[in-house]
């Protein structure tokens, strides 16, 4: 620098060029110079094992949002579909380690990199682990998100009848959306009417607020009746393989009448003592859907904002929270301390499709209770 402030104003055009020169000569030095030692989280997993000390149980429950019984009932279910090897120079990754990884991912907002750095993995491992529980969790699906028996549908509509005095009511309906970090493909169907990208997730749960059928896919911009009138609830329930005679399920009114579908009475402000009634009473316990949404996303805060860019993984990984959201609840895991509400639903457009008639003799039969 001395040389340099020797030059005279005429020189400035060297004096820049010799700077210039000086830092190209560092960059290149930086990027052929690799560090001896890179600092890495290596005993985490020693962490982990001494949350199983009862002074510190809690601290594996704030960690993953879930008990450490549950964790375990969860990994005696996929232990054996985790056994894998290293890849490279890494050493074999426990079906306990994978479950960890899948779990923090799911039930914090943290990165991957970020997940990557605590279990001393790469990031591209920890993807692939995600992926791979993900697609073990959905396969567990048909066990644990079940559509109720007869028997079952009668035990919740007697339930539920104790609440509201309505019979005949199995579950409840309805629809959330997943905000994506960004569109699909860049796609603009996956807007909603708030302005962000989102893909649909379609819920029927029962009075305890288990999910008893699961259906996602479809992009933010889509009315949650067409999203119905795509599903399987949909398709069986028209075809009578769903629900027991004079047994039905609550939606709002973005959704059509059917006679195992019963919607409130649209509020012109020309409605009987009867139907206001009626209207709070179904309000009242079709709440239970609300919260079920409010205990998914609470507790598997992933779903408050998904950085995944492939359709299949964004839909496995909310299909997998479901499932563990189900065995929460079977498991009686402090349901009620997860429990968050999120703002209104951004597709909570009016019914668009034509109600049938079967449909509103049902609702008319339950207006008329006392």
């Amino acid at each position: 620098m001395c040389i340099l402030e020797m030059f005279d104003d005429e020189d400035e055009d060297i004096h820049r060029l010799l700077a210039k020169r000086s830092i190209n000569t560092l960059s290149v030095i930086n990027m052929t110079t690799r560090r001896s030692f890179m600092p890495k989280v290596t005993d985490y997993m020693a962490v982990v094992g001494q949350m199983a000390v009862p002074q510190h149980i809690d601290d594996f429950k704030m960690h993953y949002r879930i008990s450490r019984d549950v964790f375990h009932i969860i990994l005696e279910s996929v232990q054996d579909l985790l056994i894998r090897g290293g890849r490279g120079p890494h050493d074999t990754v426990t079906p306990e380690k994978q479950l960890l990884v899948c779990v923090s991912y799911l039930a914090t907002n943290q990165s991957m990199r970020e997940t990557a750095h605590f279990f001393n993995l790469s990031k591209s491992t920890v993807h692939q682990i995600i992926k791979e529980v993900c697609n073990i969790l959905v396969n567990l699906r048909d066990r644990i998100i079940r559509w109720p028996s007869p028997r079952q549908q009668t035990e919740i509509a007697t339930e539920v009848e104790a609440v509201c005095s309505l019979p005949g009511v199995t579950g409840f309906i309805d629809g959330t959306h997943i905000r994506l970090s960004a569109a699909i493909g860049g796609e603009r169907d996956y807007y909603n009417r708030k302005g962000y990208p989102s893909i649909q997730l379609q819920a029927v749960v029962d009075n305890n607020m288990k999910i008893i059928n699961a259906y996602t896919g479809w992009p933010g911009c889509v009315h949650d009746a067409r999203v119905l009138r795509n599903s399987s609830v949909y398709i069986k329930a028209e075809a009578g393989e769903l629900f027991s005679q004079n047994y039905h399920i609550f939606g709002d009114n973005a959704y059509p009448l059917r006679n195992w579908l019963v919607t409130p009475f649209k509020n012109f402000g020309n409605l009987t003592r009867q139907q206001i009634k009626f209207n709070k009473r179904l309000s009242g316990v079709r709440q239970t859907v609300e919260r079920a949404f409010g205990h998914l996303k609470g507790r598997f805060r992933r779903l408050r904002d998904v950085p995944l860019h492939d359709h299949k993984e964004v839909c496995n990984l909310i299909i997998a929270c479901c499932v563990l959201h189900n065995l929460c609840i079977i498991n009686e895991d402090d349901v009620e301390g997860y429990i968050e509400y999120e703002e209104e639903d951004p597709n909570n457009f009016p019914n668009v499709y034509q109600n049938g008639h079967a449909g509103v003799l049902r609702r008319l039969q339950l207006v008329n209770i006392p």
